[in-house]
């Protein structure tokens, strides 16, 4: 057990004696290069053509690093526009998707108004009920909910559910009686309305 722990720290040391020995060696390489750049560059040593080839090869490698650096520095850019269009349009798609599950969930609150409607005798009480849904209504307007205009109108089956057919002559294709009412929101159904038509 002690012989193992201690050939298990023996090693800890060699792997940090390695990655300290990588990096003297790799700093030993940059001084060497940056010597050989001085040396290369020692007016003194040097034929004015051969100082003037060293120079160019020296701007030449310098541009070439900047270009390099410009091109990283732009894809950096744009991948970073694209992660924040990415982020902008998926926050819209939630924030949509939250108020849809929230008015769904709403669109029952006003089917029961609509049923308890019928039970109310007293007039004050009906008013005050139909101003509290009415608030509801506006609340949820506000939120782009529409309701479906049915009553009366040539069935559409992109809108409507045709739940029941009846006889009506002279409204044969036509909605006769709305038995739910149908909602769209920012001009998407959310719930189709369920209907009669005429046949």
């Amino acid at each position: 057990m002690k012989s193992e722990m201690k050939d298990k720290k023996e090693k800890e040391k060699k792997g940090a004696k390695t990655s300290e020995a990588i990096v003297e060696e790799e700093k030993a390489a940059e001084s060497v290069e940056t010597e050989t750049e001085e040396k290369e560059l020692d007016r003194e040593s040097m034929s004015d053509e051969e100082y003037i080839a060293a120079l160019e090869e020296r701007v030449g490698k310098c541009v070439a690093e900047a270009a390099s650096s410009k091109n990283v520095a732009m894809r950096l850019q744009a991948d970073f526009d694209n992660y924040r269009k990415r982020n902008a349009s998926l926050a819209e798609e939630m924030r949509a998707l939250g108020k849809s599950m929230v008015i769904e969930k709403m669109l029952t609150v006003l089917d029961n108004c609509d049923l308890a409607r019928k039970y109310i005798s007293d007039e004050s009480a009906l008013t005050g009920f139909n101003m509290m849904e009415r608030q509801i209504l506006d609340a949820l307007e506000s939120f782009g909910l529409k309701e479906i205009e049915a009553e009366g109108r040539d069935f559409d089956a992109n809108t409507m559910s045709a739940v029941e057919r009846e006889k009506a002559e002279g409204n044969e294709g036509k909605v006769t009686q709305v038995l739910a009412k149908g909602y769209t929101l920012n001009g998407k159904v959310l719930r189709p309305a369920s209907v009669k038509v005429g046949c």
